[in-house]
């Protein structure tokens, strides 16, 4: 039987709103990510790390890599996504599913508010290649 002042709308007793597997998104509280201005995320899932990203538009991760590789979805927003280790570039919308291999050096630029789930093989880890000045530098020559 619910309990009084249940929210639960789901009548079966064996079944409540929260789960520990879950992290809905209308309790979901971001944190920003201190060397990545305009960025701030919510880890999901600690090991292997998942987490909901997200960043202003016009906003620049100077180049980095991670120990691990890391799949992300585009769920709202446009990015571009340098990988310059193998020398591509790929712009990325909604729905876009993009797979970075552990290790490769990689930069992005937010075109406008985007978020995306990220999921890496492993921990959660970042090493900077470059500081965002030479970040901003080097874009400003690409466009």
């Amino acid at each position: 039987m619910p309990k009084i002042g249940s929210t639960n709308p789901n009548p079966n007793p064996n079944f409540s709103n929260s789960c520990v597997i879950c992290d809905l998104a209308s309790g979901r509280v971001f944190t920003p990510v201190e060397i990545m201005p305009g960025g701030s995320m919510k880890i999901v899932r600690e090991s292997p790390t998942a987490a909901v990203v997200r960043f202003s538009g016009g906003s620049v991760e100077p180049a980095h890599h991670h120990s691990y590789g890391h799949d992300v979805v585009v769920m709202k927003g446009r990015k571009i996504v340098w990988n310059l280790s193998k020398k591509e570039r790929c712009e990325l919308g909604v729905g876009d599913y993009l797979y970075t291999p552990g290790g490769d050096v990689h930069r992005v630029k937010y075109l406008e508010d985007t978020e995306f789930f990220i999921r890496w093989d492993g921990g959660w880890d970042i090493m900077l290649d470059e500081d965002l000045a030479t970040a901003l530098t080097d874009l400003d020559q690409d466009v």
